[in-house]
């Protein structure tokens, strides 16, 4: 049986579950025997802009137009630099609201973007 991309985990405590679109962030206070968790939803561009970002992220660079191609254009959708730059910049407040610093997709000036490959693992299920 083939192992298939669940999503992936960022920092131990961030799941990305593809599949329902939306990122869980859970945390236990030991001390206290309290779970705390919050879920964050993402929207269907947003969605395939992680996946894309998280699934190259041990490239130096990933460059925007190989981003604007796999997130936008092959779903039809038009591209843009400024849509690209919108969608980056909504995610960045989404993945920062988990505790994620906005420097985790930093900008690669002028070419595209890098990830923190060093907090990232891919989840696969059978």
């Amino acid at each position: 049986m083939e192992n298939r991309l669940y999503g992936f985990l960022i920092d131990d405590d961030i799941q990305f579950d593809i599949a329902n679109r939306r990122l869980l962030y859970y945390s236990d206070g030991a001390a206290e025997r309290t779970l705390f968790f919050k879920v964050i939803s993402l929207n269907e561009i947003q969605t395939r802009l992680l996946i894309y970002l998280l699934a190259n992220c041990r490239d130096a660079v990933i460059y925007k137009n190989d981003i604007m191609k796999n997130v936008w254009e092959e779903i039809n959708l038009s591209s843009s630099s400024q849509r690209l730059w919108h969608a980056i910049n909504e995610l960045r407040k989404k993945l920062a609201s988990l505790g994620l610093p906005e420097d985790f997709i930093a900008n690669v000036h002028g070419i595209g973007y890098s990830v923190d490959n060093h907090r990232v693992s891919s989840l696969f299920i059978k």
